[in-house]
């Protein structure tokens, strides 16, 4: 599990795409490009800000340690993120429901989007860009408002709060 610090929605029909940007050499693009699939996970206020000694230990934790040095899954845990698996009942779409295939997630973000490659990985540096269908839409039980979902963490956010550099790096 990694922070993604490019993602953006690119078409709606004939599907959904998302175009996903992949830091090479991370556990994360490894897992991505084997597998051809993952999920992304627009994370929620409460992901920045939960974490002892200070806001944005889950951030640091997912976006400055590789998975390949520490127990991540572990780690979320001890911060109170265990990860568990998705539930089918709030899949927006009603496409696809089994779980057993896809990674666990954090708890309590605002949407899971269950993604697929698409043809090949794009080259484009430090990066390899993925172009992705959205599969289903999964959305969290307490999202109670569009106002809610708009309220999503993004790197703008990030950065203000002091928790990853112009860079896109995570701050220590």
């Amino acid at each position: 599990m990694n922070i993604l610090t490019y993602a953006s929605p690119i078409s709606i029909k004939p599907h959904r795409m998302w175009s996903v940007s992949l830091y090479k050499g991370t556990l994360s693009h490894e897992n991505f490009a084997r597998e051809r699939r993952g999920v992304l996970q627009l994370l929620s206020p409460a992901h920045a800000a939960r974490g002892d000694p200070e806001a944005g230990e889950l951030i640091r934790l997912l976006g400055g340690c590789s998975g390949r040095d520490v127990d991540k899954e572990m780690r979320c845990a001890d911060l109170g993120f265990e990860w568990t698996s998705l539930e089918c009942e709030n899949d927006a779409t009603n496409m696809d429901c089994d779980r057993t295939d896809w990674p666990k997630v954090l708890p309590s973000c605002l949407y899971y989007l269950k993604l697929e490659l698409v043809g090949d990985l794009i080259d484009c540096g430090s990066h390899e860009v993925a172009l992705c269908r959205v599969v289903s839409i999964i959305s969290d039980d307490e999202v109670q408002s569009a106002s809610e979902e708009l309220n999503y963490i993004s790197t703008r956010k990030l950065r203000n709060m002091g928790i990853i550099s112009e860079l896109g790096r995570v701050v220590e």
